[in-house]
């Protein structure tokens, strides 16, 4: 017997013996829209989670990763510049969106270089095979985090004041792949992540230099 259904997130065919054995289950079954969201949250609350439960589509972690490179473009800091200090010239606050496209870029290389070196450190020891999405793992443990930064700051909150929740965002990450990987222990992937910062970090800061010598062509001449 073929059972043809539909379910919340998509159809399923099941094929049924005579007996009541489930020989075969298949079909087309879509990922929810607030798939990464939902998995985000629950990731946010220190839940450990499966691989399975990131299988939601590429397009959700793309837009997730995009969102917090544009929110961190509202920070009214880049758009006010800095004052002039003895020895170095001051730099004019960029055009909002000079800032939304700079930091979605500095967002998204920070992202590529954590993920390609995590990549690598997960699979030291034999503890992770590669299997599963370790791509759209990374996106659902920023999310949550990220986002109340982002906007904490573009609504004028001191960096200072927001220091714990972007730590605190350290430890959801490194719970998200101790969970999806029993073998990675939690210190070993803050370790991994600590690792992966450094040359996000770098990397970053010579795209924000870059943009501070477009800004402030007289930057070399001092």
């Amino acid at each position: 017997m073929i059972d043809n259904g539909k379910g919340l997130s998509g159809t399923y065919d099941l094929i049924i013996s005579p007996d009541g054995t489930l020989l075969a289950e298949g079909g087309n079954v879509r990922g929810c829209s607030a798939g990464v969201v939902k998995t985000a949250l629950s990731l946010f609350l220190l839940r450990a989670l499966p691989f399975e439960r990131f299988a939601f589509p590429r397009w959700q972690a793309l837009a997730g990763i995009s969102l917090i490179g544009l929110l961190v473009g509202l920070d009214p800091a880049l758009r006010a510049g800095t004052p002039e200090m003895p020895g170095m010239p001051g730099m004019p606050g960029m055009p909002l969106a000079l800032a939304l496209v700079s930091m979605l870029l500095s967002v998204w290389v920070a992202f590529l270089i954590i993920h390609a070196v995590l990549r690598w450190w997960l699979r030291r020891g034999a503890r992770w095979d590669g299997q599963g999405d370790l791509f759209n793992l990374m996106a659902a443990s920023w999310l949550v985090s990220n986002v109340l930064g982002a906007v904490l700051v573009a609504v004028g909150v001191p960096y200072l004041l927001t220091l714990p929740l972007w730590l605190y965002a350290v430890w959801v990450g490194a719970n998200a792949l101790s969970g999806a990987i029993p073998k990675a222990s939690l210190g070993y992937c803050i370790g991994g992540i600590a690792l992966s910062l450094l040359p996000a970090m770098l990397a970053t800061g010579l795209i924000g230099a870059a943009i501070f010598l477009l800004f402030a062509p007289g930057a070399m001449a001092q």
